[in-house]
């Protein structure tokens, strides 16, 4: 079952429908609802041998007058990102546990908890829920802009956290066994992935009127469940060769 908004309108033209599906996004307009407009904007188009644009106008501003009547999804709920902010937590611990331990050579080498890393820490699990509160506008700037604006914004938050970190190497908090701390690191994270499965699906699939919601939102899931996997594989092994290589270097 295709997720394509566009495979609604097959009639109407792939970028008008794209800019529209964007704009009605962003505005927190449901999927049900979406599927609605497409459809009747496909039938009138064939119907009266007109284009979208000569018929409706501008995408974005038609799809804003839209949702000004469009009913809105229910607020967004922060529990939802709790998952998150814990693997996202436990695998940074994780990280800089197995950096201990592979620098070390032993389980129970130790690791500086320092004002570096604890803000590392602060900064990940705070990152979902500022996401969730502000991704509107921040996804509305990034889509409005240059590759190298959108480049530059992502790339910020980077700047302060790795001053952090240097800054705060010389501050040490406390001192922990290596193999402890990576082993509850990644078992918060995997214990975190399995709440995210756990908690009422995000996806909101745009559907046709009449059509068949639970299975675009199955087919939304496993989308979602395999982006998820590879992301989260990919950044693992990423950051194994990170630890490693900067073990080896060290020494």
């Amino acid at each position: 079952m295709s997720l394509d908004p566009a495979t609604l309108a097959p009639h109407v033209d792939p970028d008008w429908t794209e800019a529209l599906v964007l704009e009605l996004r962003l505005r927190d307009v449901p999927g049900d609802a979406i599927g609605d407009v497409l459809t009747e904007i496909d039938a009138h188009v064939v119907d009266s041998g007109t284009s979208a644009q000569d018929a409706f106008g501008d995408a974005t501003r038609y799809a804003e007058e839209l949702a000004e009547t469009a009913a809105r999804p229910v607020p967004d709920d922060p529990r939802d990102m709790v998952p998150y902010a814990l693997g996202a937590a436990g695998f940074v611990a994780a990280l800089n546990g197995l950096g201990a331990w592979v620098k070390s050579g032993s389980g129970s080498g130790p690791l500086a908890v320092t004002v570096g890393i604890a803000a590392v820490l602060v900064v990940v699990a705070v990152t979902p829920f500022v996401l969730q509160r502000y991704g509107t506008p921040l996804l509305r700037f990034l889509v409005s802009g240059s590759p190298l604006r959108a480049s530059l914004v992502v790339m910020a938050p980077m700047v302060p956290t790795v001053v952090l970190v240097l800054l705060g190497r010389a501050w040490e908090l406390v001192t922990l066994p290596a193999a402890p701390v990576t082993l509850g690191g990644a078992t918060v994270a995997v214990a975190a992935l399995v709440m995210a499965r756990r908690r009422p699906s995000l996806e909101d699939p745009v559907v046709a009127p009449g059509g068949d919601r639970d299975a675009a939102l199955a087919e939304a899931r496993r989308e979602t469940t395999r982006l998820t996997l590879l992301t989260t594989g990919a950044q693992v092994v990423i950051a194994f060769a990170a630890v490693v290589g900067v073990v080896l270097l060290s020494r």
